[in-house]
């Protein structure tokens, strides 16, 4: 065999995309790779480049199996190929990472690091290509401490070779950045910001220094909102000042503002931001269907809020159509028209939008929720004002039956209002059921009594004293006349 064509074929696989030319190369070569006799290091080289092909074409059998034929020869392969060696066992240990094969990737990172300290012990960038596999490695496993011990090997390897201005520095910043997040050490993935900040206002670079900023007004809105808000208009501002060639971030930075803004209630001032957003999406890239539902569904999920719901019932009608290939925003849409349209009365629009958010949520695996429950009762009582008291009472045993299900405390409020209604349509049906009336009437309230709200309370006793005036149970009545008379005296005295 012509070691020479095959030294021209790897080179031509290595450096082609178009697939179908690529297809008759990768069979000529293992062709040549099934020859026993061909030049270990020339074979090395052919099952190296045949494993990232396999991995480009997200084959994992095929491609673990041709790298780890390459890298069980590896110190038998010439010094000279140090690089496709290096190459070879980062691709692997990617690889076998996402696939979430974190043994063989720990395995073959140890084995990495041992070729490097025994063939290229000065190759400072190859070492902290390897601790930057490993931090992604342990971040996989959820292992922040750990991922963050790596990255901050890989960050020492490379100031020893790379400029700090260099963008492998601020990205492996951001990942540790992240990790610091969700260990909930805010200081700590500011403090990484602090020193770049500086630099970049030295060097009077205010791109990199609106980054920054924005950076660090991500991690502050996990900690001081107000904060967070201060450092986004200061990139906010650096950003139009440069233009054009910031707009993308001129539209995070709205977003982000109307994020906060939402958060601490200012819903006016959220929506003019969102607004913003959704001028520069307009005016830079119209197809970003994505985003143009997203920033719909909050201004009239805001709005609903607001109670402006000839606003809100705008941008939802306008966004559902376009919200087809979004299915967690459209379901925003959903609900929120849903209830609109049962504000408005038109309970019949008012289903068609329930029923459909429901229909997500089973897709989705999420019957069993306090969406799904919630959403039940909002048809149960649709119903319940339109007196169709028989089909009100079927949707609320459902929602009752899930909310009996949920271990959360988060729902005694609905789930006592629902036993309450309950009470209610056994009272109304055509041929009533007053001892389940009175039985779901005294569970709602005992439920409701648990949730520290006295408008719930004062609402609940009400209910019981009125069920039982009407139906002339005067010593019931009086107990709960009573209970009332205590909550209310106990309110005038904390005034």
């Amino acid at each position: 065999m012509n070691q020479e064509n095959l030294i021209a074929l790897i080179h031509q696989l290595r450096n082609l995309d178009q697939e179908d030319r690529q297809k008759t190369i990768v069979r000529k070569i293992e062709h040549y790779v099934s020859d026993r006799s061909i030049d270990i290091n020339l074979k090395f080289q052919a099952q190296s480049v045949l494993g990232s092909y396999f991995k480009s074409i997200r084959n994992y059998d095929r491609s673990a199996g041709y790298f780890r034929e390459a890298l069980n020869s590896v110190f038998l392969i010439d010094d000279a190929h140090a690089n496709v060696i290096i190459q070879t066992y980062l691709e692997y240990i990617a690889l076998e990472t996402e696939y979430k094969q974190y043994k063989k990737a720990r395995i073959y990172s140890a084995n990495l690091l041992n070729w490097l300290d025994r063939h290229s012990p000065e190759d400072f960038i190859a070492y902290g290509l390897t601790y930057k596999a490993l931090g992604k490695l342990f971040f996989e496993e959820e292992n922040y401490p750990g991922g963050i011990a790596q990255l901050e090997k890989a960050l020492d390897y490379f100031r020893k070779k790379l400029p700090e201005e260099h963008p492998i520095f601020i990205e492996l910043i951001q990942v540790m950045s992240n990790a610091y997040i969700e260990l909930e050490k805010y200081d700590q993935a500011l403090s990484l910001y602090e020193n770049i900040l500086n630099k970049k206002i030295d060097a009077e670079d205010k791109f990199g220094e609106a980054l920054i900023l924005l950076r660090i007004g991500e991690i502050d809105y996990y900690k001081d909102l107000k904060q967070a808000r201060s450092n986004i208009m200061k990139a906010l501002n650096i950003f139009q000042e440069l233009g054009e060639q910031a707009q993308k971030y001129i539209l995070k930075a709205y977003l982000m503002l109307g994020e906060i803004d939402e958060n601490i209630a200012n819903y006016p001032r959220a929506i003019n931001y969102y607004k913003k957003a959704c001028q520069v999406i307009e005016k830079q890239d119209r197809h970003n269907q994505a985003m143009i539902v997203f920033i719909y569904s909050k201004i009239g999920m805001i709005s609903i809020k607001m109670n402006e719901l000839d606003k809100a019932k705008l941008y939802l009608e306008k966004g559902l159509p376009i919200s087809e290939s979004f299915a967690n925003i459209r379901m925003q849409f959903l609900y929120g028209l849903g209830k609109i349209y049962s504000l408005e009365k038109k309970y019949e629009q008012a289903f068609q939008m329930y029923t459909k958010f429901l229909q997500g949520l089973e897709q989705t695996g999420h019957k069993v929720s306090k969406s799904y429950a919630d959403t039940l009762q909002a048809l149960a009582f649709n119903f319940l004002q339109q007196k169709q008291f028989e089909t009100a009472l079927n949707y609320y045993e459902q929602a009752r039956i899930i909310y009996n299900q949920l271990m959360s405390t988060s729902c005694r409020e609905e789930k006592g209002l629902t036993y309450m209604r309950i009470g209610y349509c056994y009272e109304n049906l055509v041929r009533p059921d007053l001892k389940k009336a009175e039985q779901f009437y005294e569970q709602g309230f005992e439920i409701l009594s648990k949730v520290k709200s006295v408008e719930l309370l004062e609402e609940g006793l009400a209910a019981l004293i009125d069920f039982y005036r009407r139906y002339k149970k005067r010593n019931k009545q009086k107990i709960y006349e009573d209970k009332l008379v205590k909550l209310q005296n106990m309110q005038v005295k904390k005034m």
